[in-house]
């Protein structure tokens, strides 16, 4: 078995194990919030149930980028993972917004006191089960450089930072004197849902901005592939009569397409084929990166319409 087919095993069954621990999470969580009433706790299920749904469509899109290029998609199906990537990150944005609306609207009308004990240790094991599972996904996600895991383990840790802040904001009620316990106790529910909502924003939205950015081909400036690319070219340039040259880079979920158009003088001496393939084989080492994980093209022209 290839190294390639090997983590994409590992990448699905990884996913595979998400999905059936949100499942468990997502309906825990709806069930015990709607028992007692805590509207922190449902949107922690809500959550989660978002959750369930980015982790089927995380696992069918690494079922699908596993998949050799074909004659419908000629350049594989790397697209796949930004688009499954941008989707969920704009349901989790969705429900952001929702939740803040919704803690807004809960202070209105007056707040709703809520049992601390049962929020505080359902927050405690719902934070024990999401930090387990999202250290174990990170940890994949290093071996494998899958995106889709990372993602995924990011969701998990942002769930277990959701429950353990519940937690923290219910258990400071055993502690508080009173007035201040009474009236934290009213409000705190729907504060803490407009907190929550608040602190995880700028997460979707960070993953929907870079998702967004790879389905439209945008380059990164910090790029190290262009980097290395481009000292490459320099220093073939100081050796052979070039002209100029042009280099396109963009990452597309875990594929990058590499582009490079060079413009030759008359003197150019590498006009053979094995010369030039071994112009190309230089350039290769250059992008660094594994043959099915980069998509390489060199143009080598005479004329500069043509870079």
């Amino acid at each position: 078995m290839s190294g390639k087919d090997q983590s994409a095993r590992i990448e699905q069954r990884t996913l595979a194990l998400s999905l059936a621990g949100v499942a468990v999470l997502a309906f825990a969580s709806l069930a015990w919030g709607l028992a007692i009433e805590s509207d922190v706790v449902i949107l922690n299920g809500i959550f989660s149930l978002v959750s369930l749904v980015g982790s089927v469509l995380y696992l069918v899109a690494a079922k699908l980028v596993a998949r050799p290029a074909d004659r419908r998609f000629q350049y594989g199906y790397a697209h796949v993972e930004p688009l499954v990537n941008g989707v969920n990150a704009l349901l989790v944005l969705v429900i952001c917004v929702y939740a803040f609306v919704n803690g807004v609207e809960g202070l209105r009308a007056g707040g709703d006191k809520v049992d601390a004990g049962s929020v505080v240790w359902f927050g405690a094991l719902a934070a024990a089960v999401a930090l387990t599972i999202g250290g174990y996904e990170m940890r994949v996600a290093r071996l494998t450089g899958s995106q889709l895991v990372r993602n995924d383990g990011r969701e998990w840790l942002l769930d277990a930072a959701f429950s353990l802040v519940t937690l923290v904001g219910f258990a400071v009620l055993f502690v508080l004197p009173e007035p201040q316990r009474s009236l934290w106790a009213q409000y705190a529910d729907s504060v803490l849902v407009m907190v929550l909502a608040l602190v995880f924003l700028p997460v979707p939205i960070g993953v929907l901005l870079r998702s967004a950015g790879e389905l439209l081909h945008m380059a990164s400036e910090d790029d190290a592939i262009t980097a290395r690319v481009e000292a490459e070219m320099r220093a073939i340039c100081s050796e052979h009569d070039i002209r100029g040259h042009t280099t396109h880079v963009a990452q597309i979920g875990r594929s990058h397409l590499v582009e490079v158009n060079i413009v030759v003088g008359p003197r150019f001496a590498l006009q053979t084929v094995p010369a030039q393939d071994a112009l190309r084989e230089r350039i290769w080492a250059a992008v660094g990166r594994p043959i099915h994980a980069a998509w390489l093209t060199i143009n080598i022209t005479a004329d500069p319409r043509w870079a």
